[in-house]
């Protein structure tokens, strides 16, 4: 069981499975999966949440100009509260870990099959 409702954030965002599944880079049958309680990998809930908070960022939804970002041409501007810059680092350095995290876990099964090959000998 997942934190994350996905039918529920898909339905939030008027989105169908296809549109959610390229906004988080995975496939119809993965998000078809999730909604029907497949495991949600780590790696995918910093986005999840990001979805939640700025569906904006991801769904196309209106921008209003709220924050003085100035739109010049292909030129865009964009002043971020603090809390945005925050939440941005904070999602940056956990996709970060999480990475790590997965290149700790490979060097640890190798290092597992290395010793299992060692004591056979």
């Amino acid at each position: 069981m997942s934190d994350f409702d996905i039918k529920e954030i898909r339905t939030k965002l008027s989105v169908t499975q296809e549109e959610l599944a390229k906004m988080l880079g995975v496939s119809v049958r993965t998000v078809q999966n999730w909604e029907s309680g497949a495991k949600i990998p780590e790696s995918k809930h910093a986005i999840l949440r990001d979805l939640i908070v700025r569906p904006h960022r991801y769904a196309g939804g209106e921008q209003v100009n709220t924050h003085g970002d100035n739109i010049n041409g292909n030129n865009v501007t964009v002043n971020k509260t603090d809390a945005e810059k925050m939440l941005d680092l904070l999602a940056s350095k956990e996709e970060s870990l999480h990475k790590s995290q997965e290149q700790i876990d490979r060097l640890i099964s190798m290092l597992e099959k290395l010793t299992d090959k060692l004591t056979e000998q």
